[in-house]
């Protein structure tokens, strides 16, 4: 079936590989249809403005990262 509309025309066709909702591609992270339910989580970013969100998440999980790190740096000593 071929395309109707321009922008069924400029969407990019993506195969799903598999069923994973978070791909690590080089330096990105990607993440597809993934629902937390994290009532803390939901919480922190319910208190931020929506259109401040997204970056309040890319923090929080650079925040997670670098103490995960941390902890595993200090456990193997």
């Amino acid at each position: 079936m071929e395309p109707t509309t321009a922008q069924d025309v400029a969407a990019p066709t993506r195969i799903v590989a598999d069923a994973h909702p978070v791909h690590v591609e080089g330096t990105v992270v990607r993440i597809d249809e993934l629902t937390i339910e994290r009532q803390t989580i939901a919480d922190h970013l319910r208190s931020i403005h929506p259109s401040k969100q997204e970056i309040a998440l890319v923090h929080a999980l650079e925040v997670g990262v670098n103490e995960l790190v941390a902890r595993r740096e200090r456990f193997r000593h």
